[in-house]
């Protein structure tokens, strides 16, 4: 993973400096209504800054005993969100307001990744990733086709691995159903990051997995407790495979 130095405590005393000594004080960046500003998932966190606008400015991930594993720095132009940098980078292109395309570059400057969305009607309805191996130029990896619910709401997402040339499903997750409370958090578990609310717009209750032969061999329960705002606060997870014990995974929201 990619990684950048962050003097925190360095800017933040400059900056109370500045302001005790000015008659007019400096706005601080603003944090968005309801907008979240730590998640916390098996013992790591995620922390969030944003701008004055409510855009994110950075995103920190710290490890359980909260040494900072790496810092995320969000560039935007008019607006639009362009790269995401910690050493390494994610660069973003558009086609008008649409994100058409996210490319990921390592230490040195060099492709590795590359994303390809493609919309209908507005929504991405297929994702193909593409991966470079010096020398060799970039080539088909994996792809996932997406269909929504009149809610906007994923409900099929079917994911292929492109195989001897030719593409192959390897299973398919149906979202069999969703709250009514809106996401505030997928964009924090998305890599490379995607903005809010860019796939579904309600928190999903149960997925299944089907296999190439048809056949369901796991599912998923996710169960939420919300804040006074109705957003998600706390979340558990429970993961069930056929054939293996359930394992759980826990959330923590904070706004």
């Amino acid at each position: 993973m990619i990684a950048v130095m962050n003097p925190v405590r360095l800017v933040v005393g400059i900056l109370l400096f500045a302001v005790a000594c000015k008659k007019d004080p400096v706005p601080a960046p603003s944090m968005p209504v309801n907008a979240i500003s730590k998640l916390e998932k098996d013992g790591d966190s995620w922390e969030v800054a944003y701008n004055a606008d409510g855009s994110i400015q950075r995103l920190t991930r710290r490890l359980a005993d909260s040494s900072v594993m790496a810092n995320y720095d969000f560039v935007y132009t008019n607006g639009k969100l362009q790269e995401v940098n910690a050493g390494g980078k994610w660069k973003y292109t558009y086609n008008g307001d649409q994100l058409t395309q996210i490319e990921t570059y390592n230490n040195l400057g060099v492709l590795r990744y590359r994303s390809v969305f493609v919309y209908t009607n507005g929504k991405i309805t297929e994702r193909t990733n593409y991966y470079a191996n010096t020398p060799v130029p970039l080539r088909p990896l994996n792809r996932i086709r997406y269909t929504y619910n009149a809610e906007g709401n994923v409900v099929v997402k079917q994911h292929f691995d492109y195989i001897n040339d030719d593409w192959r499903k390897t299973e398919e997750v149906h979202i069999l159903a969703y709250d009514d409370r809106p996401n505030t958090y997928e964009h924090l578990e998305t890599f490379p990051y995607l903005p809010a609310n860019l796939l579904s717009v309600n928190n999903p209750l149960r997925e299944e997995y089907i296999g190439v032969n048809g056949q369901s061999y796991g599912s998923t329960v996710h169960e939420y407790e919300y804040n006074a705002a109705g957003k998600p606060a706390r979340r558990r997870v429970t993961y069930a495979y056929t054939g293996f014990p359930d394992t759980h995974s826990e959330a923590k929201f904070h706004y």
